[in-house]
């Protein structure tokens, strides 16, 4: 009998210190945003300068790789006609020659797809500091506890979580002050 009266003694007081200690929980608000990176990203300057820069160097790529592609296709298809009339050695030879052809643009479409996703990284991750940087002014400006990127897990967020995207896009498509020597 002793052990539930305290049992219920300690959940009484406990449930006193709570409701004595809720109007400090309740003085702190939280304030949460959400920020699209991607579309931050896609509608700054910065990084439609950088995409643009990007792109170029993805279409001349693709271009090279094509006009080698044609060449091979070329070959294996003069191959194929002259095959009937060529000597076992020298049919030999020209499946060897196309075989290591074939192995080289692969190794350079490798190359390549590594040289982009090298040149994709150090495009925008410069822009994504800047992005980081003027999410978390705005962030102490603005007085959110809790920034969180939309596409990165957020499956839901109701309209008392602000959306700051547009805040940060301006931001980053503002003028940038010169420094004074």
């Amino acid at each position: 009998m002793r052990k539930i009266f305290s049992t219920k003694a300690v959940f009484l007081s406990g449930l006193i210190f709570l409701w004595a200690a809720a109007p400090s929980f309740a003085a702190e608000a939280i304030k949460i945003g959400v920020i699209d990176l991607q579309r931050c990203i896609q509608q700054s300057e910065a990084g439609k300068k950088a995409s643009k820069g990007l792109q170029e160097k993805a279409d001349r790529i693709k271009k090279e790789l094509e006009a080698k592609r044609d060449e091979l296709k070329k070959l294996s298809d003069e191959f194929n006609k002259k095959s009937s009339v060529l000597s076992a050695d020298a049919k030999r030879e020209k499946e060897k020659e196309l075989i290591r052809k074939d192995e080289d643009l692969r190794e350079m479409v490798r190359k390549k797809e590594g040289e982009m996703q090298k040149d994709e990284y150090t495009a925008m991750q410069p822009l994504l500091n800047e992005l980081f940087e003027m999410t978390k002014k705005l962030a102490k400006d603005e007085g959110f506890t809790l920034i969180l990127e939309s596409k990165s897990g957020v499956v839901h967020f109701s309209k008392p979580v602000e959306d700051i995207t547009e805040k940060v896009i301006k931001l980053a498509n503002e003028p940038k002050k010169e420094k004074k020597k």
